[in-house]
């Protein structure tokens, strides 16, 4: 495999480009075109409250319909707003995902991929809006480095940072402050909402650690679920017997967890038979996954709470979304990176009265790179060339968006923990991936890498849960043909290196 050189991803710039449903009891499903809300352009610029959390995973939120969490201050987003079922990211990694949501643009784009930081010269929204004189502020995780572009005030974590007794980041230098992280951000947060300038418009981006590894919560939820068993997901055995072999090398198991999280859990039981060991494990990580979860909803609700009693609401556009997905037992994983489903789909709610409608649900497939867009049209700016993604506006608005994307690109390059780099296209119906080159193992020797090339083709209509490899069917060479000829367009137009070559 050709290794990606970074120099060719630093002066790239690309041009503006032009399922699933999860309807969650009590909420109308409206497919987006459906509604007729109009945008009025005398509104005054519009407030913009971004809640960002880490691997929060779809499954876990109660207005997805979710079986083993509530998660009643995010449902008051969706309740009052609109409802995304099919937001996926460009690149199911932490900082390669924020660089996205802040560019607009793919990381091959900005150098944004894998563990690498982005090119600065790429700007971000909140430059913008903060050069059109909005204030900002950024309070929690940003994992981009120590210095966040186009916020007037951050408080942001070193790295990934601790939930106990946080060490937070400003211009002023580093502090130690008391308390739960979740809360910790939250109370600077209210404090910075407190002091601003009433009369200009503001950004405030509150991006919580939870639900990262490793999963600590407060002491009020330490014993949330201690006495009844979480719901397992279907597929917590799986044998991954209908996929292809570039499964079968996956360090981020249930029992992986082990690795990292032994210390904080203690280990399960040695009377335990295998299946009985995965699910203590399974127990052990949704429990305390929850846990930080709630802990971080309960805040969610302190800034909403906030919002209505100062009188914000009305022109405030409030975001709930994940930086990306995440595996919770289903299929015997925890994490992400892969271009399955769990991983590839996050969570994305919008509120913004007067635009969106109270309840409305939306199957568009929207990406990362349009937050961007979106949120500088709002503001009645212009979107500059460069970005990638496109304004939601018109989904927002439930207007006919006949050209709206039909299909999307997706690439992971690490190929670490025994996950394989990949590439991919998922449209409405099919998916296809690449898997290609050295796959690391997590403490092994390079020696032991295994190699692969293999392709895999789902049919997400009749196999939502992407078991069952299409690739070598006769009766799907058709499609597998037209997807790699829509997989090359998708890397032209993206300006995608030729890390690996084109097909057509």
């Amino acid at each position: 495999m050709a290794e990606v050189n970074r120099r060719q991803f630093l002066n790239r710039t690309a041009n503006a480009i032009a399922g699933l449903s999860l309807g969650a009891a009590g909420m109308p499903f409206v497919q987006c075109g459906s509604s007729a809300t109009r945008f009025s352009k005398s509104k005054q610029r519009p407030n913009i409250v971004f809640f960002l959390s880490d691997d929060h995973a779809v499954p876990a939120i109660s207005c997805y319909g979710s079986r083993i969490a509530r998660t009643p201050n995010i449902d008051r987003i969706a309740n009052t707003g609109l409802r995304f079922t099919n937001c996926f990211c460009t690149e199911s990694i932490c900082a390669p995902s924020r660089t996205a949501i802040l560019t607009g643009k793919y990381g091959h784009i900005t150098g944004g991929i894998g563990w690498e930081h982005y090119d600065r010269s790429h700007r971000t929204f909140p430059e913008y809006l903060q050069n059109a004189g909005y204030q900002t502020a950024l309070m929690g995780k940003y994992h981009l480095g120590d210095e966040p572009l186009g916020f007037d005030t951050y408080n942001i974590l070193p790295g990934q940072g601790r939930y106990y007794d946080p060490e937070l980041i400003s211009k002023d230098g580093k502090k130690v402050y008391s308390g739960y992280e979740s809360d910790v951000i939250t109370d600077l947060a209210l404090a910075w909402l407190g002091e601003r300038e009433p009369g200009r418009p503001f950004l405030l981006c509150l991006h919580d650690k939870a639900t990262h590894m490793p999963w600590q919560p407060p002491d009020r939820y330490a014993r949330l679920l201690e006495n009844e068993d979480v719901l397992e997901p279907e597929f917590l055995f799986d044998d991954h017997e209908g996929r292809s072999d570039a499964v079968t090398h996956a360090d981020l198991t249930m029992e992986g967890l082990m690795l990292w999280q032994e210390k904080i859990w203690g280990a399960p039981p040695s009377e335990l038979g295998a299946n009985e060991k995965r699910r203590w494990l399974y127990q052990q990580y949704i429990k305390h996954y929850i846990r930080t979860a709630t802990a971080m909803d309960e805040n969610i609700g302190r800034v909403l709470d906030y919002l209505g009693a100062h009188g914000l609401e009305k022109n405030t556009i409030v975001i709930y979304a994940s930086d990306q997905g995440f595996f919770l037992g289903e299929h015997g994983w925890f994490d992400k990176r892969w271009m399955y489903e769990e991983s590839l789909r996050l969570p994305f709610l919008i509120r913004y009265p007067g635009i969106t409608e109270a309840g409305a649900v939306c199957d568009a497939m929207v990406m990362n790179i349009d937050f961007a867009p979106t949120l500088l049209n709002l503001a009645g700016m212009p979107i500059p060339a460069d970005m990638q993604g496109r304004s939601l506006l018109p989904l927002l608005k439930g207007e006919d968006a006949p050209e709206w994307r039909k299909s999307l690109f997706y690439r992971h390059y690490t190929g670490e923990f025994g996950i394989p780099p990949q590439y991919g296209v998922r449209t409405e119906r099919y998916k296809l991936i690449h898997f290609y080159g050295r796959t690391k193992l997590y403490r092994r020797d390079e020696s032991e890498w295994p190699f692969v090339d293999v392709w895999e083709l789902y049919d997400l209509q009749n196999d939502p849960h992407e078991r069952k490899n299409l690739y070598e069917s006769p009766q799907h060479q058709t499609i597998v043909l037209e997807l790699k000829k829509e997989l090359t367009r998708l890397r032209r137009e993206l300006k995608e290196p030729d890390a690996e070559p084109l097909l057509f």
